[in-house]
């Protein structure tokens, strides 16, 4: 009776402690569920904005940013481009942090009514607020003090401006236009490519044909109002890459081969509007592969963009010869030589030297942080983002309107 009576208190004690340990596990599971919940809040604009009212200093930056891609985003929306847009910084008495001062002046058919109503809501949706807003008496100005519980991070006067005066501005000082074009999309379709596709400027993005994602990413891109290029695979002077059922373009092929090869990859890039060459230092110095291509590219009403892999290019002096458009990269602005953001200044010079100036980067995690640095940058020294397409188009009606004088 005593071994039984023990066997069953052992027993007893044994199903206690499993039943003990399961609801420990059970806690733990659910306060490592809530743990990763609040972890993944925090992340998120609204959980910056709480945390920076819990007193968390260090989340001004990321709630001051997040909010000013707001307000621009809503402001351009009405028409209010980058040259009616300057972005500065004052510091804010008793507060510790800059406040970020926005002067923006809308179209003067925009509604200044319609514009509060969408910064205000754009703010809110993050957890952050509008502290105060005022409206000037003749109700062409509307000076909107934003930010959270306890802190401003933006102060925006948005005024009401001219035709007259906008056409006055317009004609004395011509817009500074960047086009930029981001390589080799295609490869995977995921949050990255996604939040490149939301970016609130006009570019082009370069979709390699044949892979598993093409055809979607270049549906995707139209409905966010990208343009799409066919990133076309091009011999190479040192090595060659095939994309499988796209074959490589290389200098060996005849002409005919070049054109079948040339309109499948089309096939699976649809609505692209024009081509540009992934690798090809070997075949964009060749002759007799350029003329054939961009025949071809007039033939389509499609223009060719020249990555610039190789300084033999022929590209531009054979399309002037046939009568197609083109384009020329003028800067590799990562995975090169220098610092990205370095050679994101260096290209924004180049275009406030020349007036346009377009660059390549890559669809990748560092070069998105980057371009929306190079976007906040571009914006403070007034400068427009534009697609390649726009870009031949104001060059073209410019040496049409240079003939005619």
């Amino acid at each position: 009776m005593c071994v039984a009576g023990g066997k069953s208190g052992m027993a007893k004690s044994k199903a206690r402690s499993s039943s003990r340990l399961k609801v420990f596990a059970g806690v733990l599971c659910l306060v490592f569920i809530a743990a990763l919940g609040l972890y993944r809040y925090f992340k998120t604009e609204s959980g910056s904005v709480f945390l920076l009212d819990a007193g968390v200093g260090s989340r001004f930056a990321y709630v001051q940013g997040d909010m000013g891609k707001r307000i621009v985003k809503a402001l351009r929306r009405y028409g209010v481009t980058a040259a009616h847009m300057k972005i500065g910084s004052e510091n804010e008495p008793g507060s510790g942090h800059p406040v970020t001062i926005v002067r923006a002046e809308t179209p003067s058919d925009a509604s200044l009514v319609q514009i509060n109503a969408a910064i205000s809501k754009s703010v809110r949706a993050m957890g952050a607020r509008v502290r105060a807003c005022r409206e000037g008496k003749d109700g062409t100005i509307i000076t909107m003090e934003l930010g959270t519980r306890r802190l401003v991070t933006h102060r925006c006067i948005i005024r009401k401006g001219s035709e007259r005066e906008r056409q006055a501005q317009n004609d004395e000082r011509p817009a500074t236009v960047v086009a930029i074009c981001v390589d080799d999309f295609g490869f995977f379709d995921n949050f990255l490519v996604k939040e490149f596709l939301e970016l609130d400027i006009p570019f082009t993005i370069s979709v390699i044909p044949g892979l598993k994602h093409s055809e979607r990413i270049c549906r995707e891109a139209a409905e966010a109002g990208k343009d799409v290029l066919c990133h076309l695979p091009m011999e190479a002077e040192k090595e060659g890459w095939d994309s499988g059922e796209i074959p490589l373009i290389r200098v060996s092929m005849k002409p005919k081969e070049i054109e079948r090869a040339v309109a499948k990859a089309l096939e699976t890039t649809p609505g692209a509007v024009g081509i540009n060459n992934h690798m090809g230092s070997k075949a964009t110095a060749n002759r007799t592969v350029m003329e054939t291509l961009l025949r071809f590219c007039k033939e389509r009403g499609l223009y060719f963009f020249d990555s610039m892999t190789t300084p033999h290019s022929v590209a531009r002096e054979i399309a002037k010869e046939v009568g197609a458009s083109e384009a020329a990269n003028e800067l590799f602005m990562d995975g090169g030589e220098g610092d990205t953001r370095e050679n994101m200044r260096k290209l924004l010079s180049i275009a406030a030297r020349k007036g346009s100036a377009i660059g390549i980067i890559h669809v990748k995690s560092k070069s998105l942080d980057d371009l929306r640095w190079m976007i906040d940058e571009a914006r403070k020294e007034g400068v427009d983002f534009i697609t390649i397409s726009r870009m031949i188009a104001k060059h073209n009606l410019a040496m049409a309107e240079g003939e005619r004088l």
